[in-house]
């Protein structure tokens, strides 16, 4: 149980400090999982690939499956390496005209409500703020991985104070536990005391 314990507050400090890391370095993170990844790719690629041709001399079995999904391992591995810096870009534009376009359906189909009250308002406002939010992801360099980043450092502090309040509230179960205990020797020994 105290190994459990442990590892949670390890966790919760690893995930604050990775966030933190994600937070100010953004950039430095999408290279290097760019680059893993790509790695990662080409390396399970050609593994792929050079089993083909053994299988092949071997056993004279012939997958071309195998050496189609190989070589396009390979081509995506060499992809995401070669675009690294692109990659953070690229989802920049992904998430930003999602909201865009989200925030325009909002606008368009507060439009159609027949009430003109407060859900036409709402859905304005909504669709003006996912539209601003849109152009504003696109605009500025590494937002969501900065976001991210926030994310992951907000997760570490509850994961660590999560810890000490479950520890303290356990410990203060346990006391009142060794209490009702205590109370219930008393009681025991006084009516043994009694019918004596």
């Amino acid at each position: 149980m105290k190994i459990k314990g442990n590892s949670s507050i390890i966790g919760g400090v690893l995930f604050f400090v990775v966030g933190l890391f994600v937070l100010i370095y953004p950039d430095m993170i999408v290279k290097f999982v760019s680059y893993f990844v790509g790695g990662c790719l080409i390396a399970y690629g050609l593994y792929k690939s050079i089993n083909y041709y053994v299988q092949d001399k071997r056993h004279g079995i012939v997958n071309q499956n195998e050496l189609g999904f190989g070589v396009t391992l390979v081509v995506l591995g060499i992809l995401l390496v070669c675009l690294a810096g692109t990659i953070e870009f690229l989802t920049r534009v992904v998430i930003g005209a999602y909201l865009f376009i989200a925030g325009i359906t909002r606008i368009m189909s507060s439009f159609y409500t027949t009430d003109r009250g407060n859900k036409f308002i709402a859905l304005l406002v909504v669709g003006v703020i996912l539209i601003a939010g849109g152009l504003y992801t696109i605009a500025e360099a590494n937002l969501p991985f900065q976001i991210l980043g926030i994310f992951m450092m907000v997760y570490g502090i509850i994961d660590f104070i999560s810890y000490f309040v479950y520890k303290d509230s356990k410990e203060e179960g346990k006391e009142i536990k060794e209490v009702e205990l205590i109370e219930e020797k008393i009681e025991k020994e006084d009516s043994d005391t009694t019918e004596k």
